[in-house]
């Protein structure tokens, strides 16, 4: 695997690539998700107390946050590079990378701020649940992620030299 996809903007990959590119990040993010979160992820819950599951759940809530945000803040640089140029192969505008990012950025905003959950009586106890803030983010989220996935991962790139370069499947 080529290096340069993942740290240069420039240039032009086919589907082939940026899947091989795509599959090799997902494997860093699962590593980074399991140690962050032993690293950060919050006390286990010591007892069933209805009172505690509440705290417990907001606060398990807010610690996926906190990993999701350093997974991000890792992963956006090779991941911008890698849609980047799969953009480019498909001569497409280059601020859709920044659509992409968009609703997961949002979404890790929403839960660390706390304004992506809402607290709900459930046989009298407070549960803290998805609010219709955060479940119309991940909705966005969806239709933005398969969209990409099509753009990004199904669509044959542009035939012959583009402005970015010349077609990676014509040698």
């Amino acid at each position: 695997m080529d290096m340069s996809m993942f740290t240069s903007f420039e240039g032009r990959i086919n589907r082939q690539k940026w899947w091989w590119g795509t599959i090799g990040l997902f494997v860093v993010n699962v590593i980074l998700y399991f140690v962050l979160s032993a690293l950060i992820g919050g006390s286990r819950m010591a007892n069933m107390d209805p009172a505690a599951i509440a705290d417990f759940i907001a606060s398990a809530m807010r610690s996926a946050a906190i990993v999701q945000l350093i997974m991000v803040v890792i992963i956006a640089y090779p991941g911008t590079a890698l849609m980047k140029k799969r953009l480019n192969d498909r001569d497409r505008p280059s601020w859709m990378v920044y659509m992409y990012w968009t609703p997961l950025v949002i979404s890790i905003l929403l839960n660390l701020t706390g304004m992506g959950m809402t607290a709900t009586d459930v046989g009298g106890v407070v549960i803290p649940m998805s609010s219709t803030l955060s479940l119309i983010v991940s909705l966005a989220s969806l239709v933005i992620g398969i969209w990409g996935l099509i753009e990004l991962g199904f669509l044959r790139g542009t035939s012959g030299p583009n402005q970015h370069g010349p077609d990676p499947l014509a040698a």
